[in-house]
């Protein structure tokens, strides 16, 4: 059993190492190795109580000869250079004896590379881009996914590499400030969620799949919802929508990219492990749970907001659903996700015979106090 902690490379600083071992157990760390923007309160962090990150960038010492030619490449965060390599420290600290290291690495969730490359993000079927989302389905999005993934697995080879948004991001994805004052209904969501780039068109017409009467038919479903006073359904349910003649071959599809970007960011990796981070409700994103499953080395299932009542069945199911794939855990010690110590232990203990590890988060976002709620479990 070998549990990690979900950590930034600012806080890893700014603690240091031994106290992190300290703190948390002994446990290993998962590394943010590409993230996005946010603002992050951090009452765990001694130096950065608030701190925001530097947007869309990685969190190691990237090698730019890799990088030559590529269309979207990464761009190294300036603390890097300033604060040193996190992922080589931990590293050396783990080949002299200390614990496991997994790379934390966010793939299409990247506003920055959007913003730079347009041409590559997802678009609602009214062709508006969304710059927080690098699409799947573009190979240049693809090859940036499996380059940062070989980087890291042939320069560091850490534990395992864990992969956050590999998918469609959907519509409501947190975007700071965003406006919404029509009330978006949840079968105007999938509406919104679904995309139309030309990555998509030309992926989806390879497979015999025609994403033009689907997008035409979205396009009048929201200028429908659009138009009215106060927000109606137009569908009984949200299986009554999918099963629309137009939609139902489009949706069947879309898992296609995601399963085969997460296929090749395993082969790009070599002898590391790959592990999707997933969670309830990624069906949403285009992820096929088993078929992802298969085409890498396992899940972390982040059950944030699964009681302990519901968390034991949850994963005994996923188990069956995924076959002889790794399953790891992912938990939160912020709340409200979790109501306390007792809380936290008895979701411990429920997800323990299920998974081979569990991941908590995160590091700084929550008081050094908290991770005593651990001790002996």
């Amino acid at each position: 059993m070998s549990d990690a902690v979900w950590s930034y490379a600012w806080d890893l600083q700014d603690i240091g190492l031994e106290e992190v071992a300290r703190r948390t157990g002994g446990r290993g760390v998962s590394l943010a190795t590409s993230y996005h923007a946010g603002r992050f309160l951090q009452p765990g962090n001694p130096r950065r109580r608030s701190y925001f990150p530097q947007d869309g960038t990685v969190y190691w010492q990237v090698d730019p000869a890799r990088w030559r030619g590529a269309e979207i490449a990464p761009v190294e965060a300036d603390i890097v250079a300033t604060e040193g390599d996190k992922l080589g420290a931990l590293i050396a600290r783990r080949d002299a004896g200390g614990p496991e290291v997994a790379a934390w690495c966010v793939c299409l969730h990247n506003t920055r590379a959007g913003m730079a490359h347009p041409e590559h993000v997802t678009r609602t079927a009214f062709g508006d881009p969304n710059f927080y989302a690098l699409c799947p389905s573009s190979p240049a999005a693809r090859a940036y996914v499996t380059g940062m993934v070989a980087e890291i697995a042939e320069r560091y080879a850490p534990d395992r590499i864990e992969l956050e948004s590999p998918d469609f991001l959907g519509f409501a994805h947190g975007y700071h400030h965003e406006k919404d004052g029509l009330g978006l209904l949840e079968e105007d969501l999938v509406l919104l969620g679904l995309c139309f780039c030309e990555h998509c068109h030309a992926r989806a017409s390879e497979a015999g799949v025609d994403l033009r009467a689907a997008q035409e038919r979205v396009t009048g479903l929201l200028e429908a919802s659009f138009a009215r006073e106060m927000p109606e359904a137009q569908f009984a349910s949200l299986a009554e929508l999918a099963a629309l003649p137009e939609l139902a071959p489009v949706l069947a599809w879309r898992s296609e990219p995601v399963t085969s970007l997460i296929a090749e960011a395993k082969a790009a990796a070599g002898e590391v492990p790959v592990y999707l981070i997933d969670a309830e409700g990624s069906a949403a994103g285009g992820v096929d749970r088993a078929a992802a499953a298969a085409a890498c080395d396992g899940l972390v299932f982040c059950a944030y907001d699964t009681p302990a009542e519901r968390l034991g069945p949850l994963l005994a199911q996923l188990r069956q659903e995924i076959g002889t794939a790794g399953l790891r855990a992912g938990l939160s010690l912020g709340l409200p996700q979790v109501a306390g110590p007792a809380d936290l232990r008895a979701r411990v203990a429920a997800a323990r015979p299920h998974v081979e590890g569990i991941n908590f988060y995160n590091l700084g976002l929550v008081p050094a106090a908290r991770w005593d709620w651990l001790a002996g479990h």
